[in-house]
């Protein structure tokens, strides 16, 4: 690479114009930009100043055989450099703000305030994304709400917050630290022109050092060391449920993939599901690059993790129109029935009946016709669910569950209401209705039974905890007692060694 073409790609890197080059080194703007041009060369003394601002050696700027590219593999970005790019930042920080005066410092600080609350109101989008999917979740079961709800919050939370540093840093560093640093360059350069003027003999130049020390302070080195042992502890602890994390997003992006070959086409979840695992993917990277001090390529990676922001918004976008086209009802689908088991049982004095689980409790109907029967009848869903009616001491349970048939019968109604762009409320398919005839005298001992069976239970529960708690108690105390026996057992051999030992001497 040319000279010509170094210097005008590392003026850009700096981020100066050529009139502030030039300021720099004392020449006007034409002769930065016939630099740039290949039309004249620079001095010894430009050379030097050049290599000065731009932090690189004499031969690097010069040598024509020397590219860009092995110059940036002399500084490679492992997790070290930037430990240490982070310190020099906050030291920097501290260098600009030591010599503001107040109504600099006021400004400063005043600019990043209204920058944070700018920044805080672009949390509302991801609010509303975040409530688009807990509408979404919700008609799933507890478990699985709360399992999808989690991950998409830290997904969410996580982008949300590296958005927020990222722009923070880059504004800051643009609009105080650059200027900052141009500002003190500029007058360093002036200060040395001055020094020269005086006696310039005295002034002793001195070519950059290819082995260049680029921090002076050990203290820098120090607390760079520390911080680099305590960040990749902490990246132990933040890469497993990353990893974790990801891995569910590559199945969750291979079952929506599944889905559209199935005639179920959602394409924005899908769509949303590749951004969100590209960006997962691109932070897991980039910590694991930390963890193992490896190179770290932040073009290929910031455009990566962009492409997968933007993607994840596109899909989000997409995912809200085609939920927004879906009905909700909170009902049935009426071409599915309730299935219904008829028994009856002999009437007793301690009968009744207990239902467990899906059930909205028992209904009672009255028939006097039946005097010494029980008739009982539950209505339930059969494809969805299982019921069985067993005895137990002196009383009936109704007992309902679901296997493994009834799960798939869930996902075809479910894959086929999602091809129709509808909804139902599919807990009601779980549920038991369980009605019970007899006469209203029986009705009346089935209740006292069943009543007094459940205050039992009740008090049962209570006692346990009480019971429970008072050995806890007494365990506690009988310890203590052993204790207090211990330390007497002690006392008494003590004071018998001494009791030996007067008897020994009287003998």
């Amino acid at each position: 690479m040319k000279f010509c073409e170094k210097l005008q790609k590392l003026r850009k890197e700096k981020g100066y114009s050529q009139e502030q080059l030039a300021d720099l080194l004392d020449v006007s703007r034409q002769s930065v930009s016939k630099w740039e041009s290949g039309t004249t060369y620079p001095e010894m003394d430009k050379l030097l100043s050049l290599c000065k601002i731009f932090d690189v050696t004499l031969d690097d700027l010069t040598n024509d055989e020397i590219t860009d590219k092995t110059i940036k593999e002399k500084s490679k970005n492992n997790f070290s450099s930037f430990v240490y790019a982070i310190l020099d930042m906050i030291n920097k920080s501290i260098e600009m703000f030591k010599n503001m005066n107040k109504k600099e410092v006021i400004k400063c600080i005043s600019e990043l305030f209204i920058l944070v609350i700018i920044l805080l109101i672009f949390k509302f989008p991801f609010n509303y994304i975040d409530s688009l999917a807990k509408d979404i979740f919700i008609n799933f079961s507890d478990n699985t709400f709360n399992a999808l709800n989690s991950i998409w919050l830290f997904l969410s939370n996580t982008i949300y917050l590296i958005l927020f540093i990222t722009i923070f840093i880059y504004v800051y560093k643009i609009r105080f630290l650059d200027k900052y640093n141009y500002e003190t360059t500029l007058k360093n350069k002036e200060k040395e022109t001055s020094e020269m003027a005086v006696d310039p003999e005295e002034k002793n130049i001195e070519l950059p050092s290819k082995t260049r020390e680029k921090h002076s302070f050990i203290l820098f080195d120090v607390l760079g060391s520390i911080f680099n042992i305590f960040i990749k502890i902490c990246l132990l602890f933040i890469i497993v449920p990353l990893i974790i994390c990801f891995i569910f997003l590559v199945i969750c992006t291979t079952i929506a993939l599944i889905i559209q070959f199935l005639g179920i086409h959602y394409i924005g979840v899908f769509i949303a599901l590749i951004g969100a695992t590209l960006a997962v993917g691109i932070i897991m990277e980039l910590f694991i690059r930390f963890l193992l001090s490896s190179t770290v390529p932040f073009k290929r990676m910031f455009s990566l993790f962009l492409i997968g922001i933007i993607t994840f918004g596109v899909g989000s976008g997409l995912t809200t129109y085609e939920v927004s086209k879906i009905k909700f009802y909170d009902e049935i689908p009426e071409n599915i029935q309730k299935s219904k088991i008829e028994n009856t049982y002999d009437m007793s004095e301690n009968l009744f009946f207990r239902a467990d689980l899906y059930t909205d409790g028992i209904n009672y109907k009255i028939d006097d016709t039946l005097s010494n029967k029980v008739k009982v009848e539950i209505a339930y869903y059969e494809d969805f669910l299982k019921v069985d009616t067993h005895m137990e001491d002196e009383f009936y349970v109704i007992n309902s569950y679901s296997l493994w048939n009834n799960t798939i019968n869930y996902l075809d109604i479910l894959k086929n209401d999602l091809k129709n762009k509808t909804i139902y409320n599919y807990e009601l398919l779980g549920k038991v209705d369980i009605t019970i005839t007899s006469s209203s005298a029986n009705i009346d001992i089935i209740k006292k039974n069943s009543q007094s069976y459940y205050e039992k239970l009740h008090e049962n529960t209570e006692n346990y905890y009480i019971y429970q708690e008072e050995i806890y108690n007494l365990q506690e105390e009988l310890q203590n007692k052993n204790n207090e026996n211990a330390q007497l057992r002690e006392k008494i051999d003590e004071l018998q060694a001494k009791l030996d030992n007067i008897n020994s001497v009287i003998g």
